[in-house]
């Protein structure tokens, strides 16, 4: 009794640490100058933040899938992926964009700026509850 108890218990903990998490999200365009696409994508992928593309490149799918394959041969570990409902939930109509987000709040930072620079700008300012914490801890700092 005392161990399925404990075992619920452990659980909630493991779910409530799990829903109070902030998400963070990238947000890129094939339109982007080349150098910062990949400046983005790179430094993304080093920090395991995914990213994500709001359509097609040149509403292509073979040719969005080359491209793909291309910067996945550059960018080890890139976690890149088309939703345009993730540009349309917070608003994306400029890129590239930084989203931090906790349960309906969120923070968006746009512009050409390091995602490390924009990480430590939200921190503990904005409407998502990020902290400067979570930032350093995320950073590795």
């Amino acid at each position: 009794m005392i161990r399925k108890a404990l075992t619920l218990f452990l659980g909630y903990l493991v779910m409530t640490s799990l829903s109070a998490a902030s998400t963070i999200s990238v947000f890129v365009s094939f339109s982007m100058p080349e150098t910062l696409l990949k400046e983005t994508l790179t430094e993304s992928s080093q920090l395991h933040i995914p990213i994500y593309l709001n359509g097609l490149y040149h509403d292509s799918m073979p040719e969005t899938a080359l491209k793909l394959m291309a910067l996945s041969q550059q960018i080890p570990n890139l976690n890149l992926q088309i939703d345009p409902t993730l540009f349309e939930r917070f608003g994306i109509h400029q890129v590239p964009a930084l989203v931090v987000g906790k349960g309906n709040n969120f923070d968006v930072i746009y512009g050409h700026l390091s995602i490390k620079e924009g990480l430590m700008r939200i921190a503990g300012r904005g409407e998502s509850g990020f902290s400067r914490h979570e930032a350093r801890e995320l950073l590795g700092e």
